[in-house]
């Protein structure tokens, strides 16, 4: 019996360790940022390469976030769209620039989702700090810190009064993350629209909106909640593996 007990946990922490320290790889699609640094200005340019033998349609995001350390002060861009990719074709999808100094942290981040809106391929850079040397060079995802970035993706009033309510919630979290929090929005069949909260484009809640203040208020709360369960969650697991 003890011997049948001591196998589950081991099996247990096989794939506990597996999730937390493999990262996803994607068979479809690879998701490139290339780089090219002039002075004080990055040249930005999301690419994508098809890894199969067949025609796939695909949407992207490319979404470039810049804090600045000293005033905490943030700001974000963000390009999307649509390509049919060829068979084993790399296409640039997006190109953009940002400004920044040493005081600045630049956070990319590009996301491929499929016909079915599913995440399919990602890369992500990190730049920035005092140290210009870091261009490139991706940083521990957490225990940073640093405040949790929150993206604005909305479409709608009703969207951005979400966004601002979930924002209002979130920062109350203190979270410490340098992944990011995206809320999305996209219209439906009728005068509705879909609101999600993705982490990294990874969908952690979603509801169908209403033009209604109380609901909207309730949502970020119940939202921001399930947020702050999804990083306990990998702070837990990340102490679970540290213990054994």
């Amino acid at each position: 019996m003890k011997r049948y007990t001591i196998n589950i946990i081991l099996i247990v922490m096989l794939f506990v360790m597996q999730d937390t320290y493999s990262q996803v790889v994607y068979t479809e699609v690879k998701a490139k940022i290339e780089i090219e640094k002039i002075e004080n200005l990055l040249a930005i340019t999301g690419t994508v390469e098809n890894l199969k033998s067949e025609f796939k349609n695909i949407s992207y995001k490319l979404s470039v976030l810049k804090v600045n350390k000293s005033n905490s002060n943030q700001s974000n861009n963000a390009q999307d769209g649509r390509a049919t990719l060829e068979p084993i074709q790399k296409v640039n999808l997006s190109k953009t620039q940002v400004n920044f100094t040493q005081d600045d942290e630049i956070i990319i981040l590009l996301l491929i989702y499929d016909d079915n809106n599913a995440v399919i391929g990602k890369d992500k850079v990190v730049f920035g700090g005092k140290d210009e040397a870091r261009i490139a060079i991706p940083k521990p995802i957490d225990g940073l810190e640093m405040n949790g970035i929150v993206s604005n993706d909305t479409k709608t009033k009703l969207g951005n009064d979400f966004y601002d309510y979930f924002y209002s919630e979130y920062s109350k979290l203190k979270i410490k993350s340098h992944k990011i929090v995206t809320v999305r929005e996209e219209l439906t069949f009728g005068r509705t629209t879909k609101i999600m909260i993705d982490v990294d484009g990874e969908i952690i809640d979603e509801f169908i909106s209403r033009p209604d203040e109380e609901f909207l208020k309730y949502m970020a709360e119940s939202s921001s909640a399930k947020i702050f369960k999804y990083f306990k969650n990998i702070e837990r697991q990340n102490k679970f593996i540290t213990q054994y």
